[in-house]
């Protein structure tokens, strides 16, 4: 299975993809997409020492955060109706916006109908 994209550099050691791209703050909230991932788009939300999160952009709706938990994968932590709240209005009010992101920045790895 070989890939390259924008952020992808070819190495003697082989390919080197580059973490996180257009990164942003969300009131104390680290979000970011990341340069190799997969669909559906997406960004991540981290709070710093507690959770990490895959917002689901065009699925997110004014009554309901689509998300799933990245870190930690028992979803021991929670997320509090304020952040939820803050992060279902950064969707809305950006969702044109996050989905350009999400076209331009994000190398999206799909298997090739030829690959097993």
């Amino acid at each position: 299975m070989s890939y390259l994209c924008e952020h992808e550099i070819i190495t003697s050691q082989g390919v080197l993809r580059l973490g996180k791209v257009g990164g942003f703050n969300l009131d104390g909230l680290e979000a970011f997409f990341r340069s190799s991932d997969h669909r559906p788009p997406h960004f991540h939300i981290k709070k710093a020492g507690e959770w990490e999160i895959r917002v689901y952009i065009v699925t997110t709706t004014k009554s309901n955060l689509d998300y799933s938990f990245k870190f930690p994968k028992n979803n021991s932590k929670s997320i509090n109706s304020k952040e939820q709240k803050k992060i279902i209005n950064f969707v809305i009010n950006n969702r044109g916006s996050l989905l350009l992101d999400w076209e331009t920045q994000v190398c999206v790895k799909e298997k090739m109908n030829n690959e097993f």
